[in-house]
């Protein structure tokens, strides 16, 4: 998290925010956070979508 946190310029609490679901991204950030983890944005909402759909299976 801290090394996110310094590649991104955001304290480490914000990354955990986002990891434990307290805190949402708009889509800028979402492309920084992209950019920083060498992840393409377009992989990363394929992801996110598959994500939900297995959650929403299992209610």
């Amino acid at each position: 998290m801290r090394e996110l946190g310094e590649k991104l310029g955001v304290i480490h609490s914000w990354v955990g925010k986002i990891e434990q679901g307290e805190r949402r991204l708009d889509i800028i950030e979402y492309l920084r956070l992209c950019n920083a983890l060498q992840i393409d944005p377009n992989e990363g909402l394929e992801l996110v979508q598959q994500s939900l759909s297995v959650s929403n299976d299992l209610s």
